[in-house]
């Protein structure tokens, strides 16, 4: 098989050295250049040893803020738990206390009655103006003489 070779029309010449356009391209200075950060390959893999540890020490306090979190939820809930257990005890006791169940139970099981007329005691007026052992005598349980012992300090 052979191939066709394909003639150029003696018009098309080629195109002349051009001048280089205004803005082009240009010559950077020396100065520019050196600006340039240039790491050696040992600075660049530690540099990435670097990220990956500090990445690494991110996902670990995550994580770890996680854990508390899922902590303190389940602290939050038995809170919950226990201030609704209180509640119910609360309204037991105060169910339990209340003067027409002490009355039921003392009649019931006790077999305690109500009883038919209130005496109510009052104590006499003497005795009610001077409180006991201001007259000068001490009271049997009160005495000085007999706590005067006990209250000594003992070698």
């Amino acid at each position: 098989m052979a191939t066709a070779r394909v003639q150029r029309p003696a018009f098309v010449r080629p195109l002349p050295e051009s001048e280089p356009r205004p803005g082009h391209l240009r010559v950077v200075p020396e100065a520019r250049r050196r600006l340039a950060l240039r790491l050696s390959p040992r600075t660049g893999v530690l540099l990435t040893l670097l990220l990956f540890v500090g990445l690494f020490g991110v996902a670990v306090s995550h994580a770890l803020l996680i854990e508390g979190q899922a902590n303190l939820d389940r602290l939050d809930t038995q809170a919950a738990a226990e201030q609704a257990r209180y509640e119910r005890l609360r309204l037991e006791v105060a169910e339990l206390e209340s003067p027409d169940r002490v009355v039921a139970e003392a009649r019931d099981r006790l077999g305690m009655v109500p009883a038919d007329d209130v005496t109510w005691l009052t104590p006499d007026e003497a005795a009610a103006k001077a409180p006991p052992g201001e007259d000068g005598a001490d009271t049997p349980d009160t005495s000085w003489a007999d706590v005067k012992p006990y209250l000594e300090p003992t070698p």
